[in-house]
């Protein structure tokens, strides 16, 4: 089977990149670019005029800005959380700090004075 026709490629401009993001949605037509549009919108914050459900998809809703734009600043002042990982970090800090501090050769198999 040969393949005639290669994938549909539609590229569309904005007024301007910074307040003027509007696009027509393409979702009165094909349908299954909803899930696309609202990728975009999520990260870019272009908005899809006349898309049925337009809303977040990726980042939480009180999310103020969009993350993959070139003006974007990621704020300083988040709070940490930790995570499981922290303990896994720990123990192969300490690990590290005890293998360090012993003298080559002592305290691994293998590589003491052969008899």
């Amino acid at each position: 089977m040969e393949k005639k026709h290669g994938p549909v490629v539609l590229r569309m401009r904005t007024v301007n990149r910074a307040d003027r993001v509007e696009l027509p949605s393409l979702t009165p037509n094909w349908r299954s670019a909803e899930f696309q549009e609202r990728e975009v919108f999520d990260l870019y914050g272009v908005v899809f005029t006349g898309h049925p459900d337009l809303r977040r998809l990726l980042m939480w809703d009180g999310f103020k800005d969009y993350p993959m734009r070139r003006d974007y600043v990621e704020p300083d002042d988040f709070e940490y959380e930790p995570t499981a990982h922290d303990a896994v970090l720990k123990r192969a800090q300490a690990r590290q700090t005890a293998a360090s501090s012993q003298p080559s050769g002592e305290g691994q198999p293998g590589m003491g004075v052969s008899q």
